[in-house]
């Protein structure tokens, strides 16, 4: 799948080639030294997600095999974090495969079926049927704050590293005057969108990026990347830690 445009920082890699073996189509990622594995997650079986990870991965929600998309739907590890996956595991392939359907609807709110771009179409994915879908059916939908302990300080100032983790966002969530837990909500993202004077959407797309990038120095292009970030870090240091 492609990288986030929720936070438009990073490169979109190259999806993998597909191969055919034995009449079937697979990803090249989808395949694990001594064959096949199939992940038995559980969650919402027999939905358009099965279809569209079953072109991704052949169904295998836990798959990793260092081709840097992880998991059933094929998340890079900057679409995973940026969506909000982190709260779940560091990599959608240690994740279940309902918390997997959860950040990919999230994805597919803001990205649409492209995001997907041949299994989408394969799978017929669509807003309607991505989002209809209840990822936890029959089953349990987690809690955030029983899943990963919130962030409720920044512990200081943050450390000038241009990763934004936990501790960056109660920084951002600190300046919008919300509640720090250091997972940027969609709440979350209006406060930032008031405090740069964009249209607080919820949505941090290239006009709410540049908006930042001109509010904390940085190169303005649109794109959240490491450099964004080590100057937000440095804004939030010097005028609101």
């Amino acid at each position: 799948m492609f990288s986030t445009n929720d936070f438009p920082d990073q490169k979109a890699p190259r999806r993998g080639r597909r191969l055919k073996i034995a009449g079937a189509t697979i990803t090249a990622g989808a395949m694990a030294a001594g064959g096949l594995v199939v992940a038995s997650n559980a969650g919402a079986s027999g939905t358009v997600w099965d279809r569209v990870a079953h072109c991704e991965s052949t169904g295998n929600w836990s798959i990793n095999t260092g081709n840097s998309f992880y998991g059933g739907l094929q998340f890079t590890y900057d679409t995973w974090k940026g969506f909000g996956g982190q709260k779940y595991a560091y990599t959608a392939d240690r994740a279940t495969k309902a918390q997997q359907i959860e950040i990919a609807q999230e994805v597919l709110k803001v990205q649409g079926p492209g995001a997907w771009p041949v299994c989408s179409q394969r799978a017929g994915l669509t807003v309607s049927n991505g989002l209809a879908v209840d990822p936890y059916s029959g089953g349990t939908r987690p809690s955030r704050d029983t899943t990963r302990p919130p962030v409720t300080s920044t512990g200081g100032k943050l450390v000038v590293d241009g990763v934004q983790g936990p501790r960056t966002n109660a920084g951002i969530e600190k300046w919008g005057g919300r509640p720090m837990n250091g997972y940027l909500d969609a709440g979350d993202k209006r406060a930032l969108q008031a405090r740069v004077g964009t249209a607080q959407d919820g949505v941090i797309g290239p006009m709410t990026t540049r908006a930042l990038q001109r509010k904390v120095g940085a190169d303005v292009d649109g794109k959240w990347g490491p450099q964004t970030t080590s100057r937000l870090q440095t804004w939030l240091n010097n005028n609101v830690l």
